[in-house]
């Protein structure tokens, strides 16, 4: 066991900023700490699976989402039950969120009934009903920098925005996966970066974790929106949602390599929970059936650059050796029928691209 002069690591600290960080980590959480643990209290109140639990904002409030379609606000250091919330959701209830900045008043819950609910707290109503999505909701996100605004993933594949400040019951979709990964993708987690709000992780089945530029992503659409001639823009253009730049793909290195491998033994590969680093440089994943990996943003090796063919054209007579017809190209499997890297002879024939950035990540 490694001893520590803890006198000499105090002194350290308050006469260097990188040992002061060092110093923070490393004893945030250690062995005796960790032994000290224990149940301190179990709530009841739930006569179904808890699926879900949330903090407010100040960290004073939990909220906690079930399959009895029931949603309870909870003072967690009193043990006490707060409110019972009757949600109107006719199924699992899978995610719940304080929305920011309403005082604790404002509770949205995503179910696999398909729907999003809005509800206020202190008069126990539900106040605005979302029937968008065709599939079960699994995750919300909010960002402190839009209090009117958040965001669902289902497993229908869509990533969908909502502004409360709207008269409309509808949502916008700001990413639809089936458009690049096809009918079968589901989108499984979102979170939204607390340093920069106009970050979106996401996740879905399979071994990519995707950022996605919110700001870019609605400025793009803008343009395109205001454009009064459509030959301004290139066929592949107008056919893409998001633009180049506005998404990229996080991987652990391996996993491509295994992704056959997996599929074959029937593994799946699922990144059923991602979040961010309190100061938005690190981005942690747990990928379900695999492991936890924790991306660091701020590192990126050089992007992989792929150029996807159009829809329904048969395979070409000059494809470059090593490409496969079965979409495979190291390991690494993509929807299309094959692919190509950039800056080769097909480029002209096939322009619209995507990047994967290979960060450093630890597991």
């Amino acid at each position: 066991m490694t001893t520590i002069n803890i006198t000499r690591e105090i002194l350290h600290r308050q006469i260097s900023d990188k040992r002061a960080s060092g110093f923070q980590r490393f004893h945030h959480v250690t062995d005796p700490f960790i032994k000290r643990l224990g149940l301190e209290a179990e709530l009841q109140g739930h006569t179904g699976c808890v699926n879900c639990l949330e903090w407010n904002e100040k960290g004073d409030l939990l909220a906690s989402g079930s399959d009895d379609q029931h949603a309870i606000i909870w003072d967690p250091f009193k043990h006490k039950k707060l409110t019972t919330m009757h949600t109107g959701h006719a199924a699992n209830i899978f995610s719940v969120k304080f929305l920011p900045h309403s005082g604790d008043r404002i509770l949205i819950t995503g179910a696999a009934d398909t729907k999003v609910h809005v509800h206020d707290v202190t008069v126990k109503e539900t106040i605005h009903m979302f029937s968008d999505h065709t599939n079960r909701v699994k995750r919300i996100a909010t960002a402190p920098m839009w209090p009117n605004t958040f965001w669902s993933a289902a497993e229908d594949g869509i990533i969908r925005q909502y502004d409360l400040r709207e008269n409309s019951k509808h949502s916008e979709v700001l990413i639809d996966l089936t458009e690049f990964c096809g009918q079968l993708v589901e989108a499984k987690c979102l979170a939204v970066n607390p340093r920069d709000n106009n970050y979106l992780a996401v996740g879905a089945n399979g071994p990519f974790v995707r950022l996605y530029d919110i700001r870019m992503i609605h400025n793009y659409r803008k343009s395109l929106s205001q454009s009064t001639s459509a030959a301004v823009h290139s066929f592949c253009d107008r056919q893409k949602p998001i633009p180049d730049g506005a998404g990229q793909y996080y991987v652990a290195g391996h996993l491509p390599v295994k992704l056959l491998d997996y599929n074959n033994r029937l593994r799946v590969l699922v990144a059923t929970y991602v979040t961010f680093s309190p100061d938005g440089t690190e981005l942690l994943v747990n990928m379900g059936g695999e492991q936890v990996y924790l991306f660091d943003l701020t590192f990126k090796q050089s992007p992989y650059t792929f150029l996807l063919p159009k829809k329904h054209q048969s395979l070409p007579e000059d494809m470059p050796n090593g490409k496969t017809a079965n979409g495979v190209f190291n390991g690494i499997h993509f929807p299309s029928s094959h692919i190509c890297f950039a800056g080769s002879k097909m480029q002209q024939r096939y322009p619209c691209v995507f990047q994967i950035c290979f960060s450093f990540c630890h597991v």
